[in-house]
Formats: C-alpha cells, structure tokens, sequence
C-alpha cells in the first residue's frame, strides 16, 4: 500500500458533513499523519457551513478550525497521492466520472470495511444529529486507524514530515 500526501474528505455540498468529518480528523489524528481538509463536490457559490456544524461541534468541545464556506473539489486539490473519501457511493461515483479519479477514493465506510454511506440527517431533530455526529465520529476513528497501519507496514511512522 501507498503513502498518502492529504486527506480530503467530500460530500455534495461542504456544508454540514463533511467539514465535520475534517474536524474530528484534526482533533484525534497525530501529527505525523496527512494532513486533512473538505470539499464538496457542488459548490455553485461559496455559502456559510451549517449552523448545526458549530452547534454539534461545540458541544463536543472541537472547533470548526478555519472552515467556515463551502468550498469547491478542483483538480489542485488532488494528487496521484491524495486520499479521497467521499460520504456515499453516488458522491464516489460522480467524482469518478467527473475527474477521472480511478484510485485513492472511497466512501469512508469502504476505506474502514464497512458497506454503508453516511447519510446527511439534513431537517431531522437534534438527536438525528448527534446520532450522526457520533458514526462520523467512530469512522473517522477506524480511518485514522487505518492510515496508521498503512504507516506502519511502510515503515514511515518515524517520518515527522509526513503530510507537512
């Protein structure tokens, strides 16, 4: 297996799930792995992530870092590389298509042995959304687990410049 150089995590519109996926990824992940950001994959015109973000972030005692707008998946973003991890298999499947992207992506559930898309609990209650907030939570945890193991059988876990 392969060393990653980023992380980028997607979902349709930057907006809600995955800005939070980037966050739980920079609160837990040790320095020395790939540094991670999020894109959606349509981004008409940048808009303010969802309010819900901040509230189910807060309440966690995490931040939002500096992601405040959606912004736009484009070709600069992805190297040969890049680790992409998309929300759902539609998400997957039209990157493919659109960028011509054949390796390094995957749904997260994928990438962590798991056959299900992480559904955006958009309109639902307050404890649709916590119930979100803690999946993405323990798959962000497997993926980070993953990245390590890659690391690991690659022998760069000594490597402090990995993903700088």
């Amino acid at each position: 297996m392969k060393s990653y150089d980023k992380v980028i995590f997607v979902c349709t519109a930057n907006t809600f799930c995955s800005p939070i996926a980037e966050a739980v990824y920079k609160e837990i992940a040790p320095a020395w792995l790939p540094k991670a950001v999020s894109r959606g994959i349509v981004v008409l015109f940048s808009e303010p992530i969802s309010p819900k973000v901040n509230v189910i972030l807060s309440s966690h005692d995490m931040e939002v870092s500096n992601h405040e707008h959606s912004i736009q998946l484009s070709k600069e973003d992805i190297t040969q590389d890049t680790l992409i991890l998309v929300m759902t298999l539609s998400e997957k499947v039209k990157l493919m298509e659109d960028f011509g992207i054949d390796s390094n992506i995957y749904t997260i559930g994928e990438f962590i042995g798991e056959d299900t898309d992480m559904v955006n609990p958009y309109g639902a209650d307050d404890v649709q959304y916590e119930s979100f907030f803690e999946e993405i939570h323990k798959r962000v945890e497997r993926v980070i687990l993953r990245i390590e193991a890659i690391y690991h059988e690659e022998g760069g876990e000594d490597n402090d410049s990995i993903g700088q």
